[in-house]
Protein backbone atom coordinates (compact mmCIF):
# COMPACT_ATOMS: atom_id res chain seq x y z
CA UNK A 1 0.00 0.00 0.00
CA UNK A 2 0.89 3.43 -0.68
CA UNK A 3 -0.28 6.72 0.63
CA UNK A 4 -2.07 9.12 -1.74
CA UNK A 5 -2.30 12.55 -2.21
CA UNK A 6 -5.37 14.57 -1.66
CA UNK A 7 -5.52 15.24 -5.50
CA UNK A 8 -5.15 11.83 -6.67
CA UNK A 9 -7.42 11.10 -3.81
CA UNK A 10 -10.01 13.02 -5.39
CA UNK A 11 -9.81 10.97 -9.01
CA UNK A 12 -10.66 7.77 -7.06
CA UNK A 13 -14.77 6.77 -7.33
CA UNK A 14 -15.96 3.29 -6.16
CA UNK A 15 -17.81 1.82 -3.10
CA UNK A 16 -16.08 0.37 0.04
CA UNK A 17 -17.01 -2.61 1.18
CA UNK A 18 -16.07 -2.57 5.01
CA UNK A 19 -13.10 -2.06 7.17
CA UNK A 20 -10.27 -4.20 9.11
CA UNK A 21 -9.55 -3.10 12.64
CA UNK A 22 -6.68 -4.06 14.78
CA UNK A 23 -6.26 -2.74 18.25
CA UNK A 24 -5.65 -3.40 21.70
CA UNK A 25 -7.75 -2.86 25.00
CA UNK A 26 -6.47 -2.82 28.56
CA UNK A 27 -8.96 -2.92 31.51
CA UNK A 28 -8.05 -1.27 34.46
CA UNK A 29 -4.11 -1.57 34.07
CA UNK A 30 -3.58 0.78 37.40
CA UNK A 31 -6.77 -1.08 39.15
CA UNK A 32 -9.63 0.48 40.63
CA UNK A 33 -9.76 1.02 45.10
CA UNK A 34 -7.90 -0.69 47.26
CA UNK A 35 -10.24 -2.65 49.21
CA UNK A 36 -12.37 -0.80 51.89
CA UNK A 37 -12.33 1.84 49.96
CA UNK A 38 -15.61 1.17 47.48
CA UNK A 39 -18.62 1.36 49.72
CA UNK A 40 -20.17 -2.04 50.49
CA UNK A 41 -17.38 -3.89 48.32
CA UNK A 42 -14.84 -6.34 48.89
CA UNK A 43 -11.86 -6.36 46.32
CA UNK A 44 -10.04 -8.67 48.51
CA UNK A 45 -6.94 -8.19 51.10
CA UNK A 46 -4.30 -5.73 49.67
CA UNK A 47 -5.89 -5.98 45.64
CA UNK A 48 -7.50 -3.18 43.21
CA UNK A 49 -10.72 -3.96 41.84
CA UNK A 50 -10.86 -4.52 38.36
CA UNK A 51 -13.52 -2.59 36.29
CA UNK A 52 -17.72 -3.39 35.86
CA UNK A 53 -19.83 -3.73 33.31
CA UNK A 54 -23.63 -3.68 34.05
CA UNK A 55 -25.92 -4.07 31.93
CA UNK A 56 -29.46 -4.33 33.00
CA UNK A 57 -31.69 -6.73 30.15
CA UNK A 58 -34.99 -5.55 31.35
CA UNK A 59 -36.82 -2.54 32.95
CA UNK A 60 -37.07 -3.37 36.56
CA UNK A 61 -35.10 -6.63 36.38
CA UNK A 62 -31.95 -7.82 37.50
CA UNK A 63 -28.23 -7.45 36.29
CA UNK A 64 -25.94 -9.06 34.25
CA UNK A 65 -22.39 -8.55 35.79
CA UNK A 66 -18.98 -8.50 33.96
CA UNK A 67 -17.49 -7.60 37.29
CA UNK A 68 -13.36 -7.50 38.26
CA UNK A 69 -12.61 -7.10 34.71
CA UNK A 70 -8.61 -6.80 34.13
CA UNK A 71 -6.05 -7.01 31.55
CA UNK A 72 -5.34 -6.71 27.66
CA UNK A 73 -6.89 -8.13 24.85
CA UNK A 74 -5.07 -7.50 21.82
CA UNK A 75 -6.60 -8.07 18.06
CA UNK A 76 -5.23 -7.69 14.13
CA UNK A 77 -7.84 -8.08 11.32
CA UNK A 78 -11.54 -7.65 12.96
CA UNK A 79 -13.63 -7.01 10.04
CA UNK A 80 -16.83 -4.62 9.73
CA UNK A 81 -18.78 -4.70 6.72
CA UNK A 82 -22.56 -4.98 5.63
CA UNK A 83 -23.78 -8.07 4.13
CA UNK A 84 -27.03 -8.82 2.01
CA UNK A 85 -28.91 -11.78 3.00
CA UNK A 86 -31.97 -12.47 0.43
CA UNK A 87 -33.66 -15.68 -0.17
CA UNK A 88 -30.63 -17.60 -1.54
CA UNK A 89 -29.11 -17.69 1.07
CA UNK A 90 -28.35 -21.00 2.94
CA UNK A 91 -27.49 -22.24 6.32
CA UNK A 92 -30.67 -19.81 7.82
CA UNK A 93 -33.22 -22.47 7.75
CA UNK A 94 -35.22 -21.23 4.96
CA UNK A 95 -35.92 -17.54 7.20
CA UNK A 96 -33.43 -15.71 4.47
CA UNK A 97 -36.66 -15.47 2.13
CA UNK A 98 -38.56 -13.54 4.46
CA UNK A 99 -35.50 -11.33 5.61
CA UNK A 100 -33.84 -10.13 2.11
CA UNK A 101 -31.86 -7.03 4.27
CA UNK A 102 -28.80 -6.19 4.97
CA UNK A 103 -27.21 -7.23 8.01
CA UNK A 104 -23.67 -5.84 9.81
CA UNK A 105 -21.56 -8.66 9.17
CA UNK A 106 -17.94 -9.06 11.79
CA UNK A 107 -15.17 -10.80 10.40
CA UNK A 108 -13.72 -12.48 13.27
CA UNK A 109 -9.76 -11.80 13.64
CA UNK A 110 -7.66 -14.90 12.99
CA UNK A 111 -5.76 -14.64 16.53
CA UNK A 112 -6.89 -12.63 19.72
CA UNK A 113 -3.90 -12.14 22.43
CA UNK A 114 -5.18 -12.08 26.12
CA UNK A 115 -2.63 -10.63 28.28
CA UNK A 116 -3.30 -11.19 31.86
CA UNK A 117 -6.89 -11.31 30.70
CA UNK A 118 -9.49 -11.70 33.80
CA UNK A 119 -13.13 -10.97 34.63
CA UNK A 120 -16.05 -12.79 36.86
CA UNK A 121 -19.70 -13.09 35.63
CA UNK A 122 -22.34 -12.38 38.14
CA UNK A 123 -25.81 -11.68 38.62
CA UNK A 124 -26.68 -8.47 40.69
CA UNK A 125 -29.73 -6.75 41.81
CA UNK A 126 -27.85 -3.39 40.96
CA UNK A 127 -25.85 -1.79 38.66
CA UNK A 128 -23.23 -0.50 41.35
CA UNK A 129 -21.39 -2.73 44.08
CA UNK A 130 -22.07 0.83 46.95
CA UNK A 131 -26.29 0.74 46.16
CA UNK A 132 -27.93 0.03 49.73
CA UNK A 133 -29.65 -3.39 48.19
CA UNK A 134 -26.78 -4.66 46.00
CA UNK A 135 -26.49 -8.52 46.06
CA UNK A 136 -24.64 -10.30 43.82
CA UNK A 137 -24.03 -14.00 42.94
CA UNK A 138 -20.53 -14.85 40.85
CA UNK A 139 -21.18 -17.09 38.42
CA UNK A 140 -18.37 -17.64 36.71
CA UNK A 141 -14.75 -16.61 36.99
CA UNK A 142 -12.37 -16.30 33.85
CA UNK A 143 -8.69 -15.95 33.83
CA UNK A 144 -6.94 -16.19 30.42
CA UNK A 145 -3.43 -15.83 29.07
CA UNK A 146 -1.97 -16.36 25.33
CA UNK A 147 -3.19 -16.57 21.64
CA UNK A 148 -6.26 -17.69 20.80
CA UNK A 149 -7.43 -19.02 17.06
CA UNK A 150 -10.82 -17.33 15.57
CA UNK A 151 -12.66 -18.21 12.77
CA UNK A 152 -15.81 -16.90 11.11
CA UNK A 153 -18.40 -14.65 11.20
CA UNK A 154 -20.77 -13.22 13.33
CA UNK A 155 -23.95 -11.37 11.90
CA UNK A 156 -26.23 -8.89 13.76
CA UNK A 157 -29.71 -8.83 12.56
CA UNK A 158 -31.74 -5.49 12.82
CA UNK A 159 -34.69 -5.19 14.37
CA UNK A 160 -37.76 -4.00 12.70
CA UNK A 161 -38.60 -0.10 13.54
Amino acid sequence: MESMSDQDLSGVSGQYGGMSLSGDVTFNESGGPLKGEAVGFDCGEGERCGARIAAQLNQGGGWIVLDDLQGTFEFMGLTLATRLITGDDTGFGGDAADFNREVIEIGLPETARFTDFSYTMATSSTARPGDSDFRQVDRLTVEMGGDMTLDGNALIFPTEP
